[in-house]
């Protein structure tokens, strides 16, 4: 009998610690806030690119499972506002803790639009309501805690403009704030009147001749600047040493000649690195 009743509360421990299994306790949950930033456009036509957003998905990267979807009421971004570290949040979810490998976007593609000169031109969004638009990076959740990510939409690579019109295809970088640092400064190198000076950023030794060329377009940048006004801010920059490229657009946008570089320029978390670009410290481009 004692035996019996021995066995019997075994079971019985085994079918309660199976019940708790699988649960998730306060602890193990987390606050996921997501905002986005924009780097800007070259043409100086469009005013502002308004995008909507309905939901994001999250994969964790130990899953093989499907995306973990995060719906949300429509909120719709003037992406070309926020410029120079300007953000705007998105979405603020509680989430498992974890890392989480890829982030996907997830837009109504009736409503995503620029307003141009010309007046209000929607966009082609390709797949944009259905899988999504896929994010580069990856972050950490912390149990218990709260981790703010950015999402940098670099509207320069994403929107195109062909004979039928606009298109968004969206170049998106996830960054965890208290990883990233900025670079800003001055710039008062030698620049026509009614250019446009623009300047990208490029991680240590990823310049390529190449890159001027109409196909590619500074493709390889990380991030872009207008510095025409002589100011600039390049946010949102994971530690780590980046080359600088300024560069002389026409008034149209269209690329003329690379002014120079300023390479070696490092980058710390949580930190701002400030340097004056002008004539004299300008390497220059050499062919």
């Amino acid at each position: 009998m004692k035996q019996l009743i021995a066995a019997l509360g075994l079971s019985l421990s085994v079918i309660l610690s199976g019940c708790g299994g699988g649960s998730t306790s306060d602890s193990d949950m987390a606050t996921v806030t997501m905002s986005v930033t924009d780097a800007p456009v070259d043409d100086e036509n469009v005013l502002g690119v308004y995008v909507t957003f309905i939901g994001l998905q999250y994969q964790y990267a130990d899953s093989n499972e499907s995306w973990k979807e995060v719906d949300f009421n429509e909120t719709t971004i003037d992406l070309l506002s926020l410029q120079d570290g300007n953000t705007s949040m998105l979405n603020k979810v509680e989430l498992p803790a974890g890392v989480i490998d890829h982030v996907r976007f997830k837009l109504d593609t009736e409503k995503c639009y620029v307003e141009t000169l010309g007046g209000r031109a929607y966009m082609k969004v390709p797949s944009g309501d259905q899988t999504g638009f896929k994010a580069i990076g990856s972050f950490t959740i912390p149990a218990g805690g709260t981790v703010n990510v950015t999402a940098d939409f670099d509207l320069r690579k994403s929107v195109n403009m062909n004979a039928n019109g606009y298109s968004l295809r969206p170049t998106i970088k996830i960054v965890d704030n208290i990883q990233v640092g900025e670079i800003n400064g001055t710039v008062t190198a030698d620049i026509n009147e009614t250019s446009q000076a623009i300047l990208y950023a490029y991680a240590n030794d990823t310049w390529d001749d190449n890159e001027t060329n109409a196909t590619n377009n500074f493709s390889n940048a990380v991030l872009s600047t207008d510095a025409t006004d002589g100011d600039f801010t390049l946010p949102w920059l994971t530690t780590g040493t980046y080359d600088l490229v300024l560069v002389e657009n026409n008034v149209n946008g269209e690329f003329e000649t690379v002014l120079g570089f300023i390479n070696n320029v490092g980058v710390e978390a949580d930190t701002t690195t400030t340097i004056d670009i002008n004539d004299t410290t300008l390497e220059p481009y050499l062919l």
